[in-house]
């Protein structure tokens, strides 16, 4: 078996590479160990930027009936006493979603898992673990199984935290100084509990750090830091016991208990040759910002348009800024969880401070193009003449945003945006994952970027 592309996993970043792929009309197969899907919740959160490469699947209408919007975040002493309010908009943000979604991850998988089956050059194989990867100068051969293998251009490790394919790359973790043991809890009410609110909670206590977070539907999630000698696998009775003060058996059914170590790390090489990391497979960071499973959607749309180029051109030196790009915006989100953890597990004293929080949008790091304050930042997406959002317009191109019109080989859409106010130019070309390659006055200025 033949292919361009080998992904190996097929949890949400596997099937949105396959998906992003297949949108390109590049052959996949995907190679995924579990006979089945997972059925129970884990990821629970992702944000607009995050819709937007969901758009580019052009999957947004069968993922959004999983999920609800969120309303934020507040950081609470056990008391009740507010230390930071991280409120999200309920209207729609610059990304041209909203800022914040809560999402049932099994129906997310099932959106996704479905969206595979529009492609032909796209096939999914279960229940095939992979025992070995080999590469050359002009591709990989994968085997799985027994006795079965493919042979690939390229192989995508979006195998998760334990990932074979790091492994097989011989790639060391960059460890950020942040582990700890988490109980989550996953429950469904069976009564009304509408004092428990819709913003997610981080109770802030030394002693008995939390967290709760309104799913969607009937679903509510708390997760508790596991103290020196709490078991690996707690009972139903110790759940409900670290629950009582929430809810109790009476008010809700125990869906699922999960004991995590919450690390904070990342993969120290993105890219072996032909052997590439996305997901879980390259970074890992506490939940406390809900950015882990963003963090993975914000490579597949880094990685997928410069594999295309690369397989139309034969050169794969663009490969060489994915890495380098999403290193450096991913760990500005593990930094910042890790000291939103710390926050966590502190009291509610004098040292804690008060006020309100925003999204961060960290550019990305050195590689395709100049650092300018244009090249590199995440920018907003517009709807352009028609009404259409900028990235469908563009068909999954490129485009310019610009503030007044002009002429150029690719969609002009005009708007403001406060990055081109700063460095004081007129319009910036931008990538097909949303972030501006630089800024622009002319169609010679697109050209030669474009080249």
């Amino acid at each position: 078996m033949e292919t361009q592309v080998a992904i190996v996993g097929c949890g949400p970043i596997g099937a949105l590479l396959g998906n992003l792929l297949g949108r390109r009309g590049i052959s996949t197969v995907i190679l995924e160990k579990q006979v089945k899907p997972y059925n129970l919740p884990r990821a629970i959160h992702f944000d607009g930027e995050a819709m937007r490469v969901f758009q580019a699947a052009d999957l947004t209408d069968e993922i959004l009936p999983s999920t609800m919007v969120g309303k934020g975040m507040l950081f609470k002493t056990m008391d009740g006493d507010l230390l930071i309010d991280w409120s999200r908009a309920q209207e729609i943000g610059p990304m041209g979603w909203y800022e914040s979604y809560r999402v049932h991850q099994p129906g997310l998988e099932a959106a996704l898992l479905e969206g595979l089956d529009r492609f032909d050059h796209v096939r999914l194989v279960r229940g095939a673990s992979v025992t070995s990867i080999e590469q050359d100068e002009t591709g990989a051969l994968v085997r799985f199984g027994k006795d079965q293998s493919v042979r690939a251009q390229y192989v995508i490790g979006a195998d998760g935290a334990n990932s074979l394919v790091r492994r097989e790359m011989g790639v060391e973790l960059d460890a950020l100084g942040f582990e700890e043991r988490w109980l989550v809890v996953d429950l469904m009410l069976k009564v009304p509990r509408d004092d428990l609110g819709d913003y997610s909670i981080q109770f802030c206590d030394p002693h008995n750090p939390a967290t709760y977070v309104r799913g969607v539907g009937d679903r509510r999630r708390w997760e508790m830091r596991l103290k020196d000698g709490d078991p690996e696998e707690p009972s139903d009775l110790l759940v409900w016991h670290k629950l009582r003060r929430w809810i109790n058996p009476k008010e809700a059914t125990l869906e699922r208990k999960a004991v995590y170590t919450f690390r904070s790390i990342v993969a120290k090489e993105w890219r072996r040759g032909r052997l590439l990391l996305a997901g879980d497979a390259a970074h890992q960071m506490p939940p406390f910002m809900g950015q882990g499973m963003c963090a993975g959607i914000r490579d597949c749309a880094n990685l997928v348009w410069k594999l295309e180029r690369v397989l139309e051109t034969g050169d794969d030196t663009l490969l060489d800024t994915y890495g380098s790009e999403r290193e450096a915006n991913v760990r500005q989100f593990i930094e910042l969880s890790v000291r939103l953890g710390r926050l966590i597990n502190q009291s509610a004293t004098g040292e804690v401070p008060k006020g309100s929080m925003k999204s961060i949008w960290p550019s990305l790091g050195p590689g395709l193009g100049e650092r300018d304050g244009i090249g590199g930042e995440l920018a907003p997406q517009l709807r352009n003449s028609d009404g259409a959002l900028a990235d469908d317009a563009a068909e999954g191109g490129f485009w310019v945003l610009a503030r007044e019109p002009m002429d150029a080989s690719v969609p002009v859409v005009l708007g403001d945006w406060e990055k081109l106010d700063e460095a004081k130019v007129k319009a910036a070309l931008i990538r097909p994952d949303g972030y501006a390659l630089g800024p622009v006055a002319s169609a010679d200025d697109v050209a030669s970027l474009l080249n």
